[in-house]
């Protein structure tokens, strides 16, 4: 674990940093010109840093004397004394803090095992679940790393295999008690209450399953997916358990409370498929219904298509609507009135339109982009009134149900084509 030839170089690194003295070695003094407020808040973030790098424990007598010097100096810039006298404890502080790095960084290389174990176990909550256990941990910690401050790098080799022992055991004690805590509480709770003899299959499935979790801590407390699918199946076992021993109390046989549990599931597996049948029996009507309404629609635009010439009228469909583009109708420049030959075309697309149940028209008129924008749209909505009163006049559809709409020219649509002069009747039907 702790190789003699790193200790010898260990040896030989400690021979500059041995000792502490109450002024630090290698003081790097501050410009009096220096802000103290600025500098006292730049040397907490350095000691922060070395808390978290663990050198507090690894370097424990130095990070004190950072910490003190830091502190006398906060205490200095309260009373009002002087910036120099304030900076130089500052400074002070920071060759504590280089020490302290130093060492601790040879300490860390001494002790990696000791200080990774350590780690884990703060990961994993131990100094917060077990405080009295995990400050007799850092006592032993601090007197390995004292004697390593003072050049007894044996203590490293000595007693920092029972310190890493020690810190792994807190580890997963730690996270048996974080992932197995509530399953523990239910086992002891239906022991208590004599599960383990009224209920004996149910007790050692709850007891195999927490058993089974314990392992995969034991092996590796870090394996943390593995280790809560395993906890969450001994806590639901061990509420199991709960349960049974309960109904068992209230005058049942385990056998017979196993028996209804089995039963019970029975049911509502067939509960549960009964209903996916049912789902997808519905979802299937949707879906027949919807092909089947396309399918209408698509036989309505043929029949009207039947009816009109190629160079007269498109017809298609566009989502739940029946489309008719009426190529065959052209009206004057600048003008909105039908002649003799619009008003022809109107009368075969409305005898093209009998039986298929309309429910709303909309003609739509768009211009294309000769001339003024503005007027082109008026004209387009006065074009698609004329259809409109056309339609009002020779069916049976009311006010409410035809609707005029002149269309702004859109860029974006003529540079993909679909821009150009023309009327679209886009034609609801009733649904059959």
């Amino acid at each position: 674990m702790f190789s003699h030839s790193r200790l010898l170089l260990g040896v030989v690194a400690l021979a500059t940093v041995i000792g502490c003295a109450s002024t630090p070695p290698n003081v790097q003094p501050i410009a009096a010109t220096s802000d103290p407020t600025v500098e006292i808040q730049k040397t907490q973030e350095m000691l922060k840093e070395a808390r978290a790098q663990q050198y507090d424990v690894l370097s424990p007598n130095n990070f004190a004397d950072a910490e003190r010097s830091l502190n006398k100096a906060i205490k200095y810039r309260g009373s009002g004394k002087d910036n120099e006298k304030v900076l130089e404890q500052v400074a002070y502080s920071r060759a504590w803090i280089a020490k302290t790095n130093e060492v601790g960084q040879l300490s860390q290389n001494l002790m990696k095992d000791v200080t990774d174990a350590r780690a884990g176990a703060m990961r994993a909550g131990a100094n917060e679940i077990f405080p009295k256990d995990w400050k007799k941990a850092g006592n032993k910690l601090e007197n390995i790393t004292a004697d390593i401050e003072k050049g007894n790098i044996r203590a490293a080799d000595k007693k920092g295999t029972e310190v890493t022992q020690t810190y792994r055991d807190l580890e997963r004690r730690a996270v048996s008690q974080t992932f197995l805590g509530r399953a523990d509480e239910n086992i002891k709770a239906a022991v208590k209450d004599k599960a383990d003899k009224q209920a004996p299959r149910t007790y050692a499935m709850a007891m195999g399953k927490y058993d089974n979790a314990q392992r995969i801590i034991i092996s590796d407390p870090r394996n943390t997916a593995a280790i809560r699918r395993a906890a969450e199946d001994a806590t639901r076992e061990s509420q199991h358990l709960l349960d049974v021993n309960r109904r068992v109390d209230a005058g049942n046989s385990e056998e017979l409370v196993l028996l209804a549990e089995r039963q019970q599931k029975q049911i509502s597996g067939l509960r549960r498929e009964t209903a996916t049948t049912a789902r997808e029996l519905r979802e299937t009507e949707r879906t027949n219904a919807e092909l089947a309404r396309r399918q209408t629609l698509l036989s309505k635009a043929e029949r009207v298509r039947a009816e009109l010439k190629p160079g007269e009228a498109d017809v298609f469909t566009e989502g739940d609507r029946l489309m008719v583009r009426l190529k065959g109708l052209q009206f004057p420049t600048n003008q909105a009135t039908l002649g003799p030959k619009n008003q022809a075309l109107l009368r075969k697309v409305g005898s093209a339109l009998q039986g298929l149940d309309v429910s709303k028209v909309r003609v739509e008129a768009h211009p294309d982009s000769t001339g003024n924008a503005e007027r082109n749209l008026a004209l387009s909505q006065k074009r698609a009134e004329a259809i409109e009163n056309y339609i009002l006049a020779n069916s049976s559809l009311s006010r409410s149900q035809v609707e005029a709409v002149g269309v702004e020219y859109n860029k974006d649509d003529a540079k993909n084509g679909r821009q150009q002069r023309r009327v679209d009747l886009v034609i609801d039907t009733k649904k059959e």
